[in-house]
């Protein structure tokens, strides 16, 4: 999923933020976006508002792709 979600964004010229909720910076930002387990999938815009999110699941490449090329 990981590797998917870097290829979508970087196509779509996006930067990516993968987080490590086992390190404080990473359980921190679970917490602001109310992940609660993995795998987990945040869209944010430019200031950092959720504009898509797939929770306890993998985004289609796809679907994706689309919410992060219009945003």
């Amino acid at each position: 999923a990981k590797e998917m979600v870097k290829r979508v964004a970087g196509t779509n010229g996006v930067k990516v933020n993968i987080l490590d909720i086992d390190e404080i910076e990473g359980m921190a930002q679970a917490q602001f976006y109310s992940v609660m387990g993995t795998p987990t999938t945040v869209v944010v815009d430019d200031e950092k508002s959720e504009v898509a999110s797939w929770r306890a699941q993998i985004p289609d490449e796809a679907e994706l792709s689309n919410v992060i090329s219009a945003r």
